[in-house]
């Protein structure tokens, strides 16, 4: 667990010891009386590596200041200029840091005693305590969704919040390595002030300390002209262009560039890792023992060149991928019977989920044939886990477990967890050519659609039936959201409720 250190109670307590305010005297006002610098109005980490990273800020701190130790924080620290980029945000590229290893840094003379990080291990090797740890949000974005000027889930991605840090705090207390957004995390359009609310604000205290990734959803797209038989509007969520700059939202239909884009700042040269992929849409990234991929469900995946051009990139960077563990996220899952169906009939109305069947029919392949461990998609309000699986690209009805998952000894698909745990290399196969897909959306709401079927929702049976759902369907319907441990033999990911509590476990083993 990291050292937590209050820079000003040192300062008080050592005779001598001077402020930041008094060392950056251009980010603060000091006279007879002194002036509390502001806090910058959001505060994020990217690209945080072994050797450098990526301070991310919106407010008026021109530079950011930064030590190994506190209290160097408040007498010699090391102070970068800012440059201004995209968004009216600010950020500070510091490099020459040393692996595995805490920092303490202050942006323009405002600090709190959340302000550190921890640089990543040298590619390949463990953090010192043993684990990559990381926390995995789906359409966690409700803090700020309205219809008709009434807030529709209040407090509920808050829970999901409060849920986490309470299992976290029991089992290890242990500071969080990665963040990762699996889309429509900033309900209803998207917008800048919405991501401020849904995200910025609400994980503050999480986003001053762990790197931050995100993918693309459908909402972070704003909405889109749709034809219904009650007539054409603008649908939140509803975009279909592959087109960035055809952002709309409900307060604004001109087309203009995502926010997205403006938001973060992500690699397209392999600044962290992988191959170069030329662009902010999809990327990849080294963590320690394990590779992180993240796709365009979005837009990339709706125009057939640029789905090519991303499939092409994936099996080179998945080619070049020696590390332990690799993990590939995007926002539109390939197997659900949540609030989405992703059987092709229903998914093909008016187009808004056709990504779902491209990236079962393109994607899934590429992941079994190049070593892809999990999958996570969000989407879908609710949880749904599936078997460790192979060859299944059809709709649910095609599903054969018999032929498309892991099987134990006695014949039946294993659960993923005790004695029926996934080996990395198949049992059945030999090879490493199996795959856990996730979905993992309710981390703001949950929601559920029959779509017409008299079997109920939770019911593909790609999905293994979750024994603490009371229904004992093949799902959960639960906020929550997921933490994933990487360790040097074990990868294993846990679905934590909004109470605390594990409410599913799967680990794959080398």
């Amino acid at each position: 667990m990291k050292s937590i250190v209050s820079t000003t109670l040192l300062c008080a307590a050592l005779a001598g010891c001077t402020t930041l305010a008094e060392t950056d005297p251009s980010n603060s006002n000091v006279g007879e009386t002194a002036v509390e610098p502001t806090q910058p109005s959001r505060l994020f980490l990217q690209q945080v590596g072994s050797d450098s990273a990526i301070v991310k800020w919106r407010g008026a701190a021109s530079r950011l200041c930064l030590a190994a130790q506190a209290i160097e924080l408040s007498q010699n620290p090391r102070c970068i200029d800012a440059r201004d980029s995209d968004g009216d945000h600010r950020e500070v590229l510091i490099d020459t840091l040393a692996a595995d290893t805490d920092y303490y840094y202050a942006v323009g003379g405002y600090r709190v005693d959340s302000y550190q990080f921890r640089t990543a291990p040298v590619k390949g090797s463990l953090p010192a305590d043993g684990r990559v740890h990381v926390w995995l949000l789906g359409d966690s974005g409700t803090a700020t969704e309205q219809y008709g000027g009434r807030y529709t889930h209040p407090g509920e991605a808050q829970q999901v919040l409060d849920g986490f840090v309470q299992y976290n705090n029991a089992e290890r207390g242990e500071a969080l390595d990665l963040i990762l957004l699996l889309g429509d995390n900033a309900y209803t359009d998207g917008t800048d002030a919405q991501w401020q609310g849904a995200v910025f604000d609400l994980y503050r205290e999480q986003l001053s300390g762990a790197a931050l990734w995100p993918t693309i959803g459908n909402h972070e797209m704003g909405v889109g002209k749709l034809t219904l038989p009650t007539g054409t509007g603008h649908f939140p969520g509803g975009s279909t262009s592959a087109n960035p700059n055809d952002f709309m939202s409900r307060d604004n239909l001109t087309p203009r560039r995502i926010p997205y884009l403006d938001i973060f700042t992500l690699p397209t040269a392999a600044e962290v890792g992988g191959v170069p992929s030329g662009s902010e849409q999809y990327y990849a990234f080294d963590y320690g023992n394990v590779h992180f991929v993240s796709l365009d469900s979005q837009l990339t995946a709706r125009d057939d060149s640029q789905r090519l051009a991303m499939k092409q990139w994936l099996i080179s960077d998945l080619s070049s991928n020696q590390l332990d563990w690799t993990v590939v996220i995007f926002h539109h899952p390939p197997y659900t019977r949540g609030s989405h169906d992703s059987d092709s009939k229903p998914a093909s109305l008016l187009g808004i989920d056709q990504p779902i069947i491209d990236m079962r029919v393109e994607f899934t392949p590429i992941f079994e044939d190049y070593g892809v461990d999990f999958v996570y998609g969000g989407h879908s309000h609710s949880y749904e886990r599936s078997y460790y699986l192979n060859g299944h690209t059809g709709d649910a009805d095609s599903f054969d477990a018999g032929v498309h998952a892991e099987l134990t000894a006695a014949g039946a698909p294993a659960k993923g967890y005790g004695e029926e745990s996934y080996p990395q290399s198949s049992a059945n196969s030999q090879q490493d050519d199996k795959v856990v897909y996730t979905v993992a959306g309710s981390s703001g709401k949950v929601s559920l659609h029959r779509s017409g079927r008299s079997d109920g929702e939770l019911d593909h049976p790609a999905h293994i039936v979750q024994p603490l759902d009371a229904e004992g369907r093949h799902g959960l319907a639960e906020l929550g959201s997921v933490v994933l441990d990487a360790e040097a033999t074990t990868l294993t990911a846990r679905f934590i409720n909004e109470r605390g509590e594990v409410m599913d476990i799967v680990v794959i083993r080398r």
